[in-house]
C-alpha cells in the first residue's frame, strides 16, 4: 500500500522491508529495525489551491468544484510549474519559482486553477515514476485534507497516475500509524498489519484522460528543463 498525502504540501511514499537502493530524487527514512520508508515530498499541494483561490478571487468552493468537474483534461492551453514554494522531490531546486505559460486574453481564472491542480498532479507522477516501478498491483491510499475536500482534484490525480485511489477514512492516519508501531514494538500487538486502516471510496482512473496527460507531463518536463535545468 502506497500513501499519497495532500495537505498544505504533498508526499508519496511506501514502506519496504529491504531497501538496497534509493531512486534518484527520492528519500529514505528508517522506520524500525526491519522497515524503511521510501518516497518523495513536494512543496506544492493545498497551498497552491489556497493561493489561487485568494489571488484569483474564485467563487465559492461548490461552484468551483462544478466548473472543474466539467472541464476536459489539459484543454486550457496552459503549462504550469506549480513551484510557488520552491521544489523538493524530485529535483530539489529549493529556489525554483512558479511559472505559467500559454496564457491569452481568453484565459479564465478557473482554467488557471485547473491547470495548476493538474500541474501538481504531474509532480506526483514524476515521483511515482521513480517510486512505483514494478509495483503495478500496489494500492494507493489517499489521506490529507487537500484531495478529500475536492473530488475534482482527486479524479485529476487518479487520471494522471492512471491508477485507482482509495480514500482513507482515518482522520489522523500518521498518528495512528505511529501508535501502531509503538504497540508492536512493546509487544502489545504482533504485527501492524493485523489492524488494517479503514478504507473509503475507490476512485477509478479515466484511461483516456491518462493518455492525454502523458503529453502534458512531458510538456511540463520540458518547461522545467528550460527554466530550472
Amino acid at each position: 500500500r502506497v500513501a499519497l498525502t495532500v495537505g498544505t504540501t504533498g508526499a508519496l511514499r511506501i514502506v519496504r522491508n529491504i531497501v538496497a537502493d534509493v531512486p534518484a530524487g527520492l528519500w529514505c527514512y528508517r522506520v524500525d529495525a526491519q522497515r524503511a520508508l521510501v518516497g518523495g515530498a513536494t512543496s506544492e499541494g493545498g497551498n497552491v489551491y489556497a493561493w489561487l483561490r485568494r489571488t484569483l478571487q474564485l467563487p465559492e468552493p461548490q461552484e468551483v468544484e462544478q466548473s472543474l468537474t466539467h472541464m476536459l483534461p489539459d484543454a486550457h492551453g496552459l503549462t504550469i510549474l506549480p513551484l510557488w514554494a520552491g521544489e523538493r522531490s524530485p529535483g530539489w531546486a529549493g529556489n525554483a519559482k512558479a511559472s505559467i505559460t500559454g496564457m491569452t486574453m481568453a484565459t479564465t481564472p478557473i482554467e488557471i486553477l485547473r491547470a495548476s491542480l493538474e500541474g501538481v498532479a504531474y509532480r506526483f507522477a514524476l515521483i511515482a515514476e521513480r517510486l512505483l516501478a514494478g509495483t503495478e498491483q500496489a494500492q494507493i491510499v489517499v489521506s490529507g485534507g487537500g484531495l478529500h475536500q475536492s473530488a475534482a482534484w482527486t479524479q485529476i490525480v487518479a487520471d494522471v497516475l492512471g491508477r485507482a485511489l482509495i480514500l482513507s477514512q482515518e482522520p489522523e492516519a500518521t498518528s495512528r500509524g505511529a501508535a501502531l508501531l509503538a504497540l508492536e514494538a512493546i509487544g502489545a500487538i504482533t504485527d501492524v498489519a493485523t489492524l488494517p486502516a479503514n478504507d473509503g471510496a475507490i476512485i477509478m482512473p479515466n484511461l483516456e484522460h491518462y493518455a492525454v496527460y502523458q503529453g502534458a507531463i512531458e510538456r511540463q518536463r520540458q518547461l522545467y528543463d528550460l527554466l530550472i535545468g
